[in-house]
């Protein structure tokens, strides 16, 4: 009190996650009747769209939420979180597409740009280093080339639980995206992108699994024209994909261990803040990092596409980093970076296999997926 007379001060303007408050604090009086007006405040988040945040305060203790400026007409200076209401219809995946729309690319580097209602894109790689082929003998990195999987795109989901697997539910969207690739889309990839027997094609799914609920599903698609210049060659780089990409699933409780294990120690992610706040930039680092290490994994292959699904939950750290990231999500720009490390001089130099960058990314903006059908089906089986 004492203080806040010196200073000339006599209210302080508090503002809570769900409500504004206009609280005396220094009398201890709180004004009732401006309470009940700011509850009919359209801006004002009620109980129920809390709920599509919870995900945040339960993995990070943080409140979520876009910042947005205070109108004109409002004396109150601070931002305030304004959550719209969403539609409880699930999309079916074969719907997923029409959603999301074509994905437009530049017409020379064939990167995805971003467009209205994406929070992603394909930046340049270029500044990013990995390890050279004498990188065992004096620890000297190289500067990264061009990925070898460009990105096809991104979806963002919510489900109702954690869901591993995911691509087994989105044939018709990795089918979509590869025509729209081929020509079908702006800056397609035209004539010569279409799989036939001699080129096949590839793709390769990352999947991040942020707890809630719902569980946010954030799933990237990568993909390559032609698998057999990457595989059916005698590189480094074929050296690690061949076995890390082979058609055998492992998970922490399945599958062949000694794999799951070495899959762990080869998958490789190289995070970028173009653009954050100092406490997320020293949070989130720009170490490269072994995930399966510190988080739990699992991995999913076909003779089309191979799937790595990363558990968010398994680690209170990464809880708390992604947590801490989503709270700026209106200022951050970061860019994911994915490598196979080379373990051995035989697997070096190590080659970029795709990356990706999330702009300003707004979770509540995530698509309700129904997937009931396909779990139904597979119960009838």
């Amino acid at each position: 009190q004492d203080l806040c007379e010196v200073a000339g001060l006599s209210e302080v303007e508090v503002t809570l996650p769900t409500r504004e408050r206009k609280a005396s604090v220094v009398r201890g009086r709180f004004d009732e009747t401006e309470h009940q007006q700011q509850e009919h405040d359209d801006d004002v988040v009620t109980a129920e769209e809390e709920d599509e945040s919870a995900f945040i305060t339960a993995g990070a203790g943080l409140p979520g939420g876009d910042l947005v400026a205070p109108t004109k007409a409002s004396s109150q200076k601070s931002y305030r979180r304004r959550w719209p209401k969403k539609s409880e219809a699930r999309a079916k995946p074969r719907e997923i597409h029409g959603l999301c729309g074509p994905a437009p690319r530049d017409l020379s580097s064939r990167r995805l740009l971003g467009r209205p209602g994406a929070y992603w894109s394909e930046p340049d790689a270029a500044g990013l280093k990995i390890r050279g082929p004498t990188y065992l003998m004096d620890k000297v990195k190289v500067a990264v080339g061009k990925p070898l999987f460009f990105l096809l795109d991104c979806d963002l989901f919510d489900l109702p639980q954690q869901t591993d697997h995911v691509a087994r539910y989105l044939s018709e969207r990795m089918a979509a995206l590869w025509k729209d690739y081929a020509g079908g889309g702006p800056g397609g990839g035209g004539p010569g992108t279409t799989t036939t027997p001699q080129t096949p094609r590839y793709t390769v799914i990352i999947q991040l699994q942020v707890p809630g609920p719902p569980w946010k599903s954030f799933v990237m698609y990568f993909g390559i024209a032609n698998r057999r210049a990457v595989f059916d060659v005698d590189t480094p780089f074929a050296r690690v994909a061949k076995k890390f990409f082979s058609p055998q699933n492992t998970t922490p409780t399945s599958g062949d261990p000694t794999l799951h294990k070495w899959r762990n120690n080869t998958f490789k992610l190289i995070p970028r803040c173009v653009n954050a706040p100092f406490v997320v930039k020293r949070a989130v680092g720009e170490v490269p990092t072994l995930l399966g290490n510190k988080l739990q994994q699992a991995y999913y292959g076909t003779s089309d596409y191979f799937e790595v699904d990363v558990n968010i939950s398994s680690s209170r750290i990464a809880q708390y980093t992604v947590g801490l990231a989503l709270n700026y999500a209106a200022v951050v720009v970061c860019d994911l970076a994915f490598v196979l490390q080379g373990a051995s001089p035989a697997e070096l130099p190590e080659k970029l296999v795709g990356c990706m960058r999330i702009e300003h990314i707004v979770m509540k903006d995530a698509t309700p997926l129904d997937i009931h059908e396909y779990h139904q089906g597979e119960s009838d089986d």
